[in-house]
């Protein structure tokens, strides 16, 4: 018998575990129920938890007392109550999320957080309630109109989100641009770009699907974790951009397509469930460098000419994939010790994390200066190399004293991606003619 039976079939008289009298009918209402009766750790009777709750409420839309915006955006009425109770926050959180849980029949699992459980029991409702709480009355040509333009909105807000994928498409166009002596056939230069744009770009969809509880703690924002994108046109847009992917590569030829679906399965074993590369630091570091290799190396073997200024740019993208790696590691740092992923800056602490992400740089710069000339690239390059890479460690070293700063860790690591595309240009200035 589901959830929604036993709660129907259960007397009003029923309680919970809490004293409280069961509800016999799964609503919004419950939910907030649930929520004024966890505010009673502060509120000294039902009229006062009302009162809290209205006021919570209230800072999140502006003014009133809708309660229906708390249950549309948990993550705001989460910062509204630790705004309000301040150090008394996380007791209020707590006997809320246990209220949801023992109402709803949740497991710990799904409801490890308030937001978590508030969403979870959203996700138990009678449909008409979920529509109730999550969008306006709609007339029939608007919901019409919505269910078609919903999966391109749901794509447009994603790759918004995951703009990062611009990092491997970048590194392959270079690649290809290097192995062609800046002669590119462009049709081909075209059909690379979509190719490694929609393989990368669903590899990062999966990644957000399986990681929704994390970005719960880490990226509350995210267009899974806000509800603004359904899971439903998730991983439609996952199947058909690895689809995509995988007919233009099969255009470009044979060697191209072996090479994306390697970087797919590479992608699908980062985050797979049942494989979660990224728990093990070890396998999360060889999972992601030599994703960024294969699709530097596959510009320069679409072009049949693997020279020096490839393997360079296969060595940077390589090297700085590990950057970005661990800045990422050690701004998620909270969400990684919940879940029980034993990344380097969990394992190690996030000042030696810097310290070590601060000497890849170096190593560019080692590298680049020491064998430009075995790459045939001008004496601009190693200058360009040197001030790219000094850059970047200093930027790196002022997390020294701001590590616990989670969002200013955030900023350098974009600040990195920068970087990454300024360096890979920079192996196009090597091979001008000075």
């Amino acid at each position: 018998m589901s959830l929604r039976d036993r709660v129907a079939a259960e007397p009003a008289t029923t309680k919970t575990d809490s004293g409280q009298p069961r509800q016999d009918v799964l609503s919004k209402g419950v939910i907030i129920a649930c929520i004024d009766r966890g505010l009673r750790v502060f509120a000294s009777d039902e009229d006062r938890s009302v009162y809290w709750r209205k006021t919570l409420a209230a800072k999140i839309i502006g003014s009133g007392s809708d309660t229906d915006a708390i249950l549309q955006n948990p993550e705001a009425f989460e910062k509204s109550i630790e705004e309000v109770f301040g150090l008394g926050s996380w007791a209020i959180e707590r006997a809320i999320t246990k209220e949801i849980r023992q109402s709803f029949d949740l497991e710990p699992s799904e409801s490890r957080t308030m937001v978590a459980a508030i969403r979870a029991a959203l996700a138990r409702l009678p449909e008409t309630e979920q529509i109730l709480v999550q969008v306006p009355r709609q007339t029939v040509a608007q919901k019409k109109r919505r269910s078609i333009l919903s999966p391109l909105n749901s794509f447009v807000s994603l790759a918004k989100s995951e703009y990062r994928v611009t990092m491997f498409v970048w590194s392959t166009v270079i690649a290809y641009l290097l192995a062609t002596n800046l002669k590119p056939n462009f049709l081909t230069l075209g059909e690379l770009v979509v190719s490694w744009y929609f393989v990368s770009f669903g590899v990062y969809v999966f990644n957000a699907l399986t990681d929704v509880e994390e970005d719960r703690i880490d990226h509350p924002g995210r267009p899974l974790v806000s509800s603004s994108v359904p899971i439903s046109d998730a991983w439609k847009i996952f199947w058909l951009s690895t689809a995509i992917s995988f007919a233009v590569a099969l255009l470009i030829g044979p060697v191209c397509l072996i090479l994306v679906i390697a970087s797919f399965l590479l992608g699908v074993a980062y985050s797979h469930p049942s494989i979660r590369a990224k728990r093990n630091f070890t396998l999360k570091v060889l999972v992601s460098v030599s994703g960024a290799v294969i699709v530097s190396i596959c510009g320069g073997l679409v072009a049949a000419n693997l020279d020096g200024p490839v393997y360079f740019s296969a060595v940077f993208f390589g090297l700085f994939a590990m950057v970005t790696l661990l800045l990422g590691d050690i701004a998620d740092i909270p969400g990684d010790t919940t879940a029980g992923v034993k990344s380097l800056p969990v394992v190690i602490g996030a000042r030696n994390s810097i310290l070590l992400v601060a000497c890849i740089p170096l190593a560019i710069a080692f590298i680049g200066v020491g064998f430009f000339r075995a790459a045939n690239l001008n004496p601009l390059f190693p200058v360009v190399i040197v001030i790219v890479t000094a850059y970047s460690s200093l930027s790196i070293i002022s997390l020294l004293g701001k590590y616990d700063d989670y969002e200013f860790v955030r900023h350098v690591k974009s600040r990195m991606r920068l970087v990454h595309f300024i360096l890979q240009f920079s192996l196009i200035l090597g091979l001008l003619a000075l």
